[in-house]
């Protein structure tokens, strides 16, 4: 990977940042399983030319910080400790922050941001733990709940005060239970993505099939109703005949604004879209033809 440095940052963040293959050849680990398959491959496949830029990775600096002064073993725990189960050819592996073998529970620390808390987005975390979860009962180990740790790093104490859903602390805490049928049920989204990994590996950059809608993170288009004179909309619909009929009702004055989907991390936070069809042919807008 290429690591730029358009701000001209010291070199020791630099350093700090510079990352190598985070799979080994024949591995998959737990959170690049959460992705989607044509992202796996492209961003294996050219890996020696991805870029990316120092003043891009620098919360990633601040969470592996986090992570190094959190490495304390209690008396029954492990920390940042790797373990491994095959499927296959393939390898599946994780490295977890911390696991209470007593008390058979899992504990991983993150950095996140208030956003993700207020809208309640714990999906890919929910993966993480139970691909973790699973990970340790193939290998003989008890688990019973996971919890993850997370520090807000936009927290805010005055935002705090006037929203009823703003997080009331700096640190939230999401957990779990895991149950043998959940173990059985994330067993399945496992295997059901590495089948689909290998069965792609055959195929030519442009033939992998394109991340589903969860895994590119798409916003759909939406339809506001808007009144003129009135800064926010009256209402946001997701159909726009909805809409139309909506703004006719309420008669002159109204009309429909179209606010266009996205698929956020092809825009913003994925690697290999330089390399990947799918955005290059500028449909990483969802349904932009209905918006138009």
């Amino acid at each position: 990977m290429i690591i730029t440095n358009k701000l001209n940052l010291p070199e020791g963040l630099v350093k700090a940042v510079s990352t190598e293959r985070h799979n080994q050849p024949g591995c998959i680990s737990a959170t690049t399983l959460l992705q989607g398959v044509k992202q796996i491959i492209l961003t294996d496949r050219h890996w020696e030319h991805l870029e990316d830029d120092v003043s891009d990775r620098i919360w990633a600096i601040w969470g592996t910080a986090v992570h190094s002064l959190l490495e304390q073993e209690g008396e029954h725990d492990f920390t940042e400790q790797e373990i491994s189960y095959p499927v296959g050819d393939i390898t599946v592996t994780g490295r977890i922050d911390n696991y209470d073998m007593q008390n058979g529970i899992i504990c991983d620390y993150k950095t996140a941001s208030i956003w993700k808390i207020k809208v309640g987005d714990f999906d890919d975390w929910y993966k993480q733990g139970m691909i973790y979860s699973w990970l340790l009962a193939r290998n003989g180990f008890m688990v019973k709940q996971c919890r993850f740790i997370a520090l807000l790093k936009d927290h805010s104490k005055t935002d705090a005060t006037r929203d009823y859903q703003y997080p009331k602390n700096p640190v939230y805490v999401y957990e779990f239970g895991v149950s043998f049928l959940n173990i059985l049920k994330i067993e399945n989204f496992i295997k059901n993505k590495i089948r689909e990994y290998v069965r792609c590996q055959e195929l030519g950059d442009n033939d992998i099939p394109p991340c589903t809608p969860d895994e590119r993170w798409d916003k759909p288009t939406k339809y506001a109703v808007k009144k003129e004179g009135r800064k926010t909309a009256v209402c946001v619909l997701d159909d726009k005949e909805t809409a139309e009929s909506m703004a006719a009702e309420l008669g002159k004055g109204h009309s429909v604004e179209i606010r266009p989907g996205e698929s956020v991390k092809c825009q913003s936070y994925c690697l290999c879209r330089g390399f990947c069809n799918y955005c290059q042919d500028g449909v990483n807008i969802p349904d932009i033809k209905a918006a138009a």
